[in-house]
């Protein structure tokens, strides 16, 4: 077992199993308070999705969690912003990174943002330039969402989580300093193993928010077992690389 699951799950279990959780910000200030107290993301994000009402929150919660796991330091909530109007390959993404007058400005377009209007950190993916190889140079910058020439929209609620907001992004020749660009290739590094970390937090989270239901309902000791067994292979799986073939493997079962 892996060091650190038996006291997750101790901690989860020894909360109260009435839940209280019912709004955005009170989640968010809750898991930055288990974080300040030492928590990993990881263990901050179940011990909140374990005190939600629903399981929206739960999502709301792992989804951030993971992008702080992947770039720590990061302002919560924060946003990735991939997706355009031809998806989210590397081929898709037109918003550039582009040398003006010195400075490195961003324009284009991302479509739906999840947090997006109510993140305070968006990190950015788009091509700026080509490799030598001809595929495309995606590179991830990491801005406020506040930033001059950013504007967010807020999309219509999505019927499976209307309390997790969406919104489109705009940006026009949005300045960004150098030491915004998160080192190394943008896709390899962040957007490709973004989706097995965010699968990895949203499953702990939904499996936590699960065992608090659970127990609060009186449901069967055998599900109970089973959640738990769940939350710490997902732990494990969080300390592994994201884009080894075996994590993948061991994810889907």
């Amino acid at each position: 077992m892996t060091a650190g699951s038996p006291d997750l799950l101790e901690k989860i279990l020894r909360l109260p199993s009435g839940t209280s959780m019912s709004e955005l910000d009170s989640v968010w200030a809750a898991y930055r308070s288990i974080r300040a107290e030492g928590a990993t993301p990881f263990h901050a994000a179940l011990q909140t999705a374990s005190q939600v009402d629903r399981l929206g929150l739960a999502f709301a919660v792992g989804y951030p969690a993971a992008l702080e796991h992947m770039v720590p330091g990061i302002e919560l909530p924060c946003a990735l912003c991939v997706t355009e109007a031809e998806g989210s390959h590397p081929r898709a993404i037109q918003t550039t990174l582009e040398q003006s007058r010195g400075a490195s400005r961003l324009n284009g377009t991302k479509t739906f943002v999840t947090l997006g209007t109510r993140a305070r950190s968006l990190l950015i993916a788009a091509k700026a330039g080509e490799k030598p190889n001809g595929k495309p140079d995606i590179a991830v910058v990491k801005i406020p969402s506040n930033r001059e020439g950013v504007t967010l929209t807020e999309l219509p609620p999505t019927p499976f989580a209307p309390e997790v907001p969406h919104a489109r992004v705009e940006l026009s020749n949005v300045l960004v300093a150098a030491d915004e660009r998160l080192e190394g290739d943008g896709y390899l590094g962040y957007v490709k193993p973004f989706r097995t970390i965010e699968d990895i937090y949203v499953l702990g989270t939904t499996a936590a928010y699960l065992l608090s239901a659970t127990r609060r309902t009186n449901g069967p000791p055998e599900l109970l077992a089973r959640l738990s067994a769940a939350i710490v292979a997902l732990e494990a799986l969080r300390r592994g690389r994201p884009l080894e073939a075996a994590t993948h493997v061991a994810l889907h079962g």
